[in-house]
């Protein structure tokens, strides 16, 4: 009677465990999850050599300060800007356009830079216009003769952007600094396609006026900053 009992007892406590499928599930559960954490760990670990591959490309390139006046480093882009595939396109393109324009000895003319909307060519407006005004000087068409030969290489699209300070203009032309900031882009653009005859289509022209100051409106250094014109060589 007692065996009885206590065998009773024993097959109860087994009815009570989990069903023996429910090891093997288990396990298979175990497995998959392990097997997507070190997928994850793959994916986290490229993306730091990714990392450590642009920080590479950057010093290789221009050292950790960069070589354009007002630049301390130009090439501080949003990484998740570029598509992986595309960096070292991207890449290469820098590359170019920096010798090229340390072969032209642009160095100190303007800013390069790179940001979410490309490679940026920054020149200050005092090289091309005269204040107030939209008519080329001699010397920006002698920049522009280069920078077209540098354009003329590649096969990018182009945005450039006018930029003014915020001190009021208002004549016949230029009612106000939108006109103004236009009226140089276009400048630039019909330049670069009517008398150096790059493909029209490749080109737009914009004007912020002044509202998209980089230094303060407050200082006539801040001013100067500000009074720009932006040759953009989309990557995107």
């Amino acid at each position: 009677m007692r065996a009885e009992r206590k065998r009773g007892k024993k097959i109860k406590a087994a009815e009570e465990g989990a069903p023996a499928w429910m090891v093997t599930y288990s396990d298979m559960i175990t497995l998959v999850l392990a097997f997507f954490v070190l997928l994850f760990s793959f994916a986290v670990i490229d993306e730091a050599r990714f990392n450590e591959m642009l920080s590479s490309i950057r010093i290789t390139f221009l050292g950790s300060e960069g070589i354009f006046s007002g630049a301390t480093d130009p090439f501080d882009f949003p990484e998740s800007f570029f598509d992986r595939d595309k960096v070292e396109e991207s890449m290469e393109t820098v590359e170019k356009i920096k010798n090229f324009i340390s072969e032209k000895g642009l160095v100190g003319a303007m800013d390069l830079f790179v940001d979410e909307r490309g490679i940026v060519l920054e020149f200050s407006d005092a090289l091309f216009f005269d204040p107030g005004r939209a008519e080329l000087k001699q010397e920006a068409q002698e920049i522009l003769n280069y920078v077209a030969d540098l354009l003329n290489s590649l096969d990018n699209e182009v945005i450039v952007e006018g930029h003014t300070d915020n001190v009021p203009i208002n004549t016949y032309l230029f009612p106000s600094n939108w006109e103004l900031s236009v009226a140089r882009a276009v400048v630039v653009v019909r330049y670069l396609a009517e008398i150096k005859l790059l493909d029209p289509v490749r080109f737009a022209a914009m004007g912020f006026g002044e509202f998209h100051p980089i230094e303060t409106n407050l200082t006539a250094g801040g001013r100067a900053r500000n009074r720009r014109v932006n040759i953009i060589i989309t990557t995107h």
